[in-house]
């Protein structure tokens, strides 16, 4: 779910996103724009339309509604990636209720899984326990620390995007990304953080990050919604000294509080300058200059939680050739559907590594593909229905990947039966495996 502010306005056939500052209305998405095929695509010329899809062969039918929103039953592809629209009423959401458009699939569930969280803060918010703790939250001193917190609706505007553009060229130089290391330590966004130190040493910043873990949220999610009540409720209750048991007790029990785990306990245990200085202290150690470094850790695009789980899975990959340049890829992604596609591409080669054989190396061909010790090809793709267009069959028909040896693509299994039949018809051995 994506707050009015930050509205998003896509151009499939381009793979181009527009973040503005214009409110989002509750209206159908662009069309998708005719592409030409390329030259190395399917010799046949056997493309097909991308399909539109049933909600439903995607999530279970319980996920996909409830108490005052629904995701729009059918929808439409672009070839490998989904657009999901959440329609929210005002009866439950007032002043936020409205449409509102996800690229992927990945985001789809975590937004899903924050609607509860949101009701539930409402909940805490009408509460008279609050609503009395309104007159000591003015009293307390600090008042300016809830403003300290990170706000993830300052986006930039105006960023080219799309995880289908990740499939345009194999050879994606670095040139042809953008680079978002514009400071170093100690500038912009990473010297802010300081400005979290007060806060922090008088409880705030806990007592908000076990909030999150009460309400299975990230406590550094991009959603503006979530993050502005979860600020407002970790606020209130640290300036009237309500303790997150306190005030989970006082709010009626009225939604089921559900989702997709996606952080760990790490997230939740240690101070936000602690994660960052980790994430920094981890990428240094894997050769990233200070201006990379800085790139990454500033980038609004990844957030902390995922950078968490980068740094992570590229230090259990250990010191393999091209785990640099995998750490640079990453830190130079412009949104966040583009963060968390090689991200979970990354989580799919530890796994592989830890049930098939180690990774040898990483090569970053617009998406991340793996060479293991057996000399296997291991290309991730955690997309969400795959079909048969000349932009996929340009990638999947590159000479530079079908010279590699033992292919094999990792996918999940949601696929049309063209894009499954050509696959095969150029040497990949593809196999399902569902998104980490």
């Amino acid at each position: 779910m994506i707050k009015r502010i930050a509205a998003i306005v896509y151009v499939i056939g381009l793979g181009a996103l527009v973040l503005g500052d214009a409110q989002v209305e509750a209206q159908t998405p662009p069309q998708p724009v005719p592409i030409q095929a390329p030259s190395l695509a399917n010799p046949t010329g056997q493309y097909e339309q991308p399909p539109v899809v049933n909600i439903t062969s995607l999530l279970p039918a319980n996920a996909v509604s409830g108490p005052g929103f629904s995701v729009q039953p059918q929808v439409p592809t672009n070839g490998a990636m989904g657009q999901y629209a959440i329609v929210e009423n005002s009866s439950v959401f007032g002043s936020d209720a409205g449409t509102y458009y996800v690229e992927s699939l990945e985001l789809l569930k975590i937004r899903l899984s924050e609607i509860p969280a949101i009701v539930q803060l409402d909940n805490m918010s009408a509460s008279s326990l609050f609503t009395n703790a309104l007159v000591s939250s003015a009293e307390r001193p600090v008042t300016a620390a809830a403003n300290m917190v990170m706000h993830p609706e300052d986006t930039i505007t105006g960023l080219p995007s799309g995880i289908g553009s990740f499939f345009d060229r194999v050879s994606m130089g670095a040139g042809q990304i953008l680079s978002s290391a514009t400071s170093s330590f100690g500038s912009g966004q990473a010297a802010s953080e300081t400005g979290m130190a007060t806060a922090t040493a008088l409880g705030y910043d806990q007592l908000r990050r076990d909030l999150a873990r009460r309400l299975h949220v990230d406590p550094y999610t991009s959603n503006p919604i979530l993050t502005k009540k979860l600020n407002k409720a970790a606020w209130i209750m640290f300036s009237a000294r309500i303790t997150v048991d306190a005030a989970m007790i006082a709010v009626p029990a009225s939604v089921a509080i559900t989702g997709v785990e996606f952080t760990n306990d790490l997230v939740y245990q240690t101070p936000k300058a602690d994660l960052v200085l980790m994430v920094q202290n981890q990428l240094q150690n894997m050769g990233l200059s200070s201006v990379e470094i800085a790139g990454f850790t500033t980038n609004t695009a990844i957030p902390l939680s995922l950078q968490v789980s980068a740094v992570k899975d590229l230090q259990a990959l250990g010191g393999i050739q091209g785990r640099h340049s995998t750490a640079v890829a990453i830190g130079n992604v412009l949104t966040e559907y583009q963060a968390r596609f090689l991200v979970s591409s990354l989580r799919m080669l530890v796994q592989w590594a830890q049930r098939q054989s180690p990774i040898a190396r990483i090569q970053n061909f617009g998406v991340l593909v793996g060479t293991d010790q057996n000399g296997t090809t291991i290309v991730c793709a955690p997309i969400d229905y795959l079909s048969w267009t000349p932009r996929i069959a340009g990638f999947a028909t590159d000479p530079t990947l079908l010279a590699m040896p033992n292919r094999v693509l990792l996918i999940p299994p949601r696929m049309t039966p063209l894009a499954r039949q050509q696959l095969s018809a150029n040497g990949w051995s593809v196999r399902s495996t569902s998104q980490p």
